[in-house]
């Protein structure tokens, strides 16, 4: 229950800072509406080149989009139908799990969204430590450097599982589980297995960089380096508190996708245009309110166990 009581202090004390969901929406908008306007100027220059054609303005041409993604390179190659609406989020997660190839281009944007969110979490964290104030955004100044490196180290590690254990689980074992597979179901549960593992390697992989985030901010630790210990020791002494919390405050995410998809399924055409736009910005709001949950219930999960920690979370 102490896992339970940490998401919903969480989520309570993320809905009590409006302020801090405001900067990650602005976080977030800084973090890809350059990107955005450049992929537009070189769309708007393709289509000065093209005929018009007799669509209303609210069709998209297929025969142009195309052509356009044939020969389309760098950040024009992102340009693709999985954009849009709750095919976006699919196409993120199917490309996590089966290690897509993604353009080299979409580093820039990583690389900038990952420093944003260093200099946010260490702002948003303190918050949920020891209260709102200035002493937040001086916190976020003093664990710019640390966050970062937790992240690189954390990226670092991402990149070794792909270019080593995701090739062997969905190389030569997926195709013993297949060739083992007595129906097409058994061979689709095999793989589904696969991705529980990877996934879950993954997860722990986050699971340690979120801790020394917080082991940071709430013990405090002294380097990057230490507040990983800190975290590698708070991880394997409470597992099961920490998976309990992480299922649960990931359900919230599984039931904002399944209504995102429901919604889209059944409106059809009716959540087209501006619609569309708002429940996507709605969507990508709820979405950020969720991954501080993640940090706040993280924080106060670490307050009540972690030894030399305050004994009561607030």
């Amino acid at each position: 229950m102490l896992a339970v009581r940490a998401l919903f202090a969480g989520l309570a004390a993320v809905l009590r800072a409006p302020l801090l969901i405001l900067a990650a929406t602005v976080a977030m908008l800084a973090a890809t509406i350059p990107f955005g306007l450049l992929l537009g100027s070189q769309l708007q220059s393709e289509l000065a080149v093209r005929q018009p054609v007799s669509q209303g303005s609210d069709e998209i041409d297929p025969e142009w989009w195309l052509e356009f993604r044939e020969h389309a390179d760098g950040l024009a190659a992102t340009f693709t139908p999985a954009i849009l609406g709750f095919a976006a989020p699919l196409d993120n997660l199917s490309s996590l799990l089966d290690g897509t190839r993604r353009p080299m281009i979409l580093l820039v944007p990583f690389v900038v969204s990952m420093l944003i969110w260093a200099l946010l979490w260490g702002a948003a964290l303190h918050a949920f430590a020891h209260g709102s104030g200035s002493g937040s955004w001086r916190s976020a100044v003093r664990t710019f450097v640390p966050f970062t490196m937790i992240s690189l180290a954390a990226a670092a590690v991402v990149l070794v599982l792909y270019v080593t254990v995701h090739p062997v689980l969905f190389g030569p074992i997926a195709a013993r589980l297949q060739d083992a597979a007595a129906t097409e179901q058994g061979a689709f549960m095999g793989r589904v297995l696969l991705y529980v593992i990877f996934g879950g390697l993954l997860i722990a992989v986050s699971l340690l960089a979120d801790y020394a985030r917080v082991s940071m901010v709430v013990a405090p630790a002294r380097s990057a380096g230490h507040a990983i210990v800190l975290s590698w020791r708070f991880l394997t002494r409470h597992p099961g508190r920490v998976a309990v919390l992480y299922l649960a405050t990931g359900s919230l995410f599984v039931m904002l996708m399944i209504f995102y998809g429901t919604l889209e399924v059944v409106g059809g055409s009716q959540v087209g245009g501006w619609r569309g736009i708002a429940i996507a910005q709605a969507y990508i709001v709820a979405r950020l309110v969720i991954r501080l949950t993640f940090g706040a219930s993280e924080v106060w999960l670490y307050r009540a166990l972690a030894p030399g920690a305050a004994s009561q979370p607030s």
